[in-house]
């Protein structure tokens, strides 16, 4: 691993650390708290001849993050505990520079090789073994997606292959921009995140639509709006399939098949509200929230099938997430540190945005 790592100077906020300027041990101990707001790690350098390295360099880039990481082979896993503990709600692209991994992301098996960008959903668990790897990690507010993707809840485990024009066109972007960041000015990381979340959007949406080239225009427009207006009204108790219809002068039928794709108008409803009570669960204010009130505020019934439906969702009980969150938020950092500076703006800018914008 090379020099480029031992010092970040910025003008952005900035975060790293080389190998070359620690110990093994406090190595391990600066890489699992950088990464802990993402992952769990074990099995470091497993099956390797060298000791585990990790060298880290990243940046805050207004509304998003940016980072480049070099590291021996690991595990990484994100269950729903992970979930809960971090509190955090971003959609992450990764360059896999060279290395790769495979895992399960969900219950799909995913695989990447050098070249290939994945997405991961932090909302959603995931489990991986990693080679030793070199990659760049774009790590974004899902709301700065959701304008623009209406397949955002099928973006955990896309594979952009390498070999692919889309791909290679954003790896070329990413990779300038983690050359250019640390000379930009505030004003430039603004035009210059605009453009990078447009250009990931539109790959994104290009490597599903070469999957899907069935999907016409006019649906597409129709159920962005929809799932808009389905945003805005998460808590309402009238919210309902024949009310969203009338407002859309849709019949059920038409409503029906929009959302058919994507499982059906009732269960993304039901999910979408399900991730809202998660979130506030996991939210660092969620000390004194009743659980019975966060089942009411978001319409989901009584507490006996709140928990039932969110234990069949998350794998854990609303209790259970809430008391992970806490932990999150009363552990400290190795030798009485706060929490790292990649967790602490995570957090700044991961605050779940709940209906605030509306298409009326």
């Amino acid at each position: 691993m090379n020099s480029e790592f031992e010092s970040v100077s910025s003008l952005l906020p900035s975060f790293g650390f080389s190998s070359e300027q620690m110990g093994p041990e406090d190595n391990i101990a600066a890489w699992r708290e950088s990464t802990a707001t993402f992952f769990e790690v074990d099995e470091l350098a497993a099956g390797e001849h060298q000791p585990f390295r990790a060298d880290l360099r990243s940046y805050a880039m207004g509304s998003i993050l940016l980072g480049m990481a070099r590291a021996s082979g690991q595990r990484f896993r994100r269950t729903a505990a992970t979930i809960a503990r971090s509190g955090v709600d971003h959609i992450i692209l990764q360059l896999y520079v060279n290395g790769g991994y495979e895992g399960v992301a969900g219950e799909m098996p995913i695989r990447v090789e050098p070249g290939d960008i994945c997405v991961l959903d932090l909302a959603r668990t995931f489990e991986t073994r990693a080679r030793a790897f070199e990659n760049v990690t774009l790590v974004v507010p899902r709301p700065t997606f959701d304008a623009r993707l209406l397949q955002l809840n099928d973006l955990h485990g896309l594979v952009l292959p390498g070999r692919s024009a889309l791909a290679q066109l954003l790896a070329r972007h990413l990779s300038a921009l983690l050359e250019y960041a640390p000379r930009m000015t505030p004003d430039e990381c603004l035009a210059a995140v605009q453009g990078t979340v447009a250009l990931a959007s539109a790959c994104l949406k290009g490597e599903f639509e070469r999957r899907d080239a069935d999907r016409t225009v006019t649906a597409e427009a129709s159920l962005f709006r929809i799932r808009q207006h389905i945003e805005a009204r998460l808590s309402d108790p009238d919210l309902s399939t024949d009310a969203i219809a009338l407002h859309f002068g849709l019949s059920r039928a038409s409503l029906y098949r929009l959302f058919a794709p994507i499982g059906g108008v009732a269960e993304y409803i039901r999910s979408r509200r399900l991730h809202r009570a998660f979130f506030e669960l996991a939210a660092s204010g969620a000390r004194g929230v009743r659980i019975s009130k966060v089942a009411r505020r978001w319409q989901l019934g009584s507490d006996a099938h709140f928990a039932r439906s969110f234990k069949a969702a998350y794998g854990i009980t609303p209790r259970a997430a809430r008391e992970a969150a806490l932990l999150g938020v009363m552990a400290q950092a190795p030798a009485g540190r706060d929490v790292s500076t990649v967790t602490r703006w995570m957090r700044e800018i991961a605050a779940p945005q709940h209906g605030e914008n509306s298409d009326d």
